[in-house]
């Protein structure tokens, strides 16, 4: 806190490890800085723990280059800040902005995940219900977005 670090650049690691290494180090944040982070994958978790933690999301990107989706997220401490499931799923501003990048992202998505819930109907093995349901939900929240 006292070298008055006004920004903090985590990103190209998993979305988990970022809230990890935010929440393991909380005691050296001093409150104030900004959060320029770049998880691949496992967006919904950092966003959860930034709202559980006061930082309010005031920037998100999506970028695309050959057959990877690079996601940004800006979040500055503002205190208590409240998304939705789905905002924390797609992203509070992905949602409003809506770029060419968001659309084919989720069609990419959907097609996999209905792929993944097929092959679910015709393992060999039981696949636990609460997992199928969470698929089915996520499926449910793309067809929304894209319609």
């Amino acid at each position: 806190p006292g070298d008055a670090i006004t920004a903090v650049s985590l990103c190209g690691m998993g979305g988990e490890t970022i809230r990890d290494i935010l929440d393991n180090g909380k005691a050296r944040l001093n409150g104030q800085e900004r959060l320029v982070l770049q998880p691949n994958g496992g967006e919904y978790p950092l966003r959860h723990w930034l709202m559980h933690n006061g930082y309010r999301i005031v920037g998100e990107e999506l970028l695309h280059e050959n057959r990877f989706y690079y996601e940004i997220i800006v979040a500055e401490p503002t205190g208590p800040v409240s998304y939705t499931e789905q905002q924390l799923y797609f992203g509070p501003l992905q949602l409003l902005a809506r770029s060419p990048a968001f659309v084919a992202k989720w069609q990419r998505l959907l097609q996999q995940k209905q792929k993944t819930l097929a092959s679910f109907e015709k393992a060999r093995q039981s696949v636990p219900e609460e997992k199928v349901h969470g698929i089915a939900r996520e499926i449910q929240w793309i067809t929304q977005l894209l319609t």
